[in-house]
């Protein structure tokens, strides 16, 4: 039986592995070379977001490995 976690905190913890990792592989100049910042914050280009997707990919599916998402339900 897996454990498991609220959806925003596999969500959460899904996006944050996804981009540290994209940061290790591409390294600090080309990972900053992929962020756009505008209207106080940043996101990334559409390259950078391509790459972003592929990690979160593989990172969602590595964590479902261990856990299952939690549906909050309120009535």
């Amino acid at each position: 039986m897996k454990t498991k976690i609220p959806t925003d905190a596999f969500v959460a913890l899904t996006s944050d592995i996804a981009d540290w990792l994209m940061l290790v592989d591409l390294g600090d100049k080309q990972y900053k070379s992929l962020v756009v910042y505008s209207n106080g914050g940043d996101s990334f280009n559409d390259e950078g977001q391509d790459i972003y997707n592929d990690w979160n990919d593989d990172v969602e599916q590595a964590l479902h490995t261990y856990f299952d998402k939690e549906d909050w339900l309120w009535i």
